[in-house]
């Protein structure tokens, strides 16, 4: 009889273990995806009389997962507004992005400080995995 009611609570104990690690093993992979080290450069270029600007920086993100990153600048000074995309696939090591942003409107940028915002969104197969935003404080120069 002891047998008995020892036997069944184990059981379920190895039943409860066996699917919390097939959980684990399914939940890993994403808990471990990441974007590290994310930064805007503190200079930025004005091109095309002020309706462009080339915005960069460097960033780490988790191999092969796919990133998709969106960058707006503000200038008060002259009330303009710009914005950029670009899309890299990640390697695990630091990596160098570039955005080319067009101004939204009519204001045009001059060489001056400016504020950057940019939102990084990782993917693998299409699925989300992390997602960043940062600000910083950039100056914009002429070409």
């Amino acid at each position: 009889m002891s047998a008995q009611l020892t036997y069944k609570p184990l059981q379920c104990f190895v039943s409860a273990v066996t699917v919390l690690a097939l959980v684990g093993v399914c939940i890993a992979p994403m808990t471990f995806a990441a974007i590290t080290s994310p930064t805007i450069n503190p200079l930025a270029i004005v091109t095309d009389n002020g309706r462009h600007l080339i915005v960069s920086g460097p960033m780490v993100c988790t191999e092969s997962e796919t990133v998709e990153l969106r960058v707006q600048v503000t200038q008060r000074a002259t009330e303009a507004v710009a914005e950029g995309r670009t899309r890299l696939t990640c390697t695990g090591a630091p990596q160098h992005w570039d955005v080319d942003a067009a101004i939204q409107g009519n204001e045009t940028f001059r060489e001056g400080s400016a504020t950057a915002v940019a939102f990084g969104r990782t993917t693998t197969r299409g699925a989300p995995t992390d997602a960043h935003q940062w600000v910083v404080n950039i100056t914009l120069a002429g070409e």
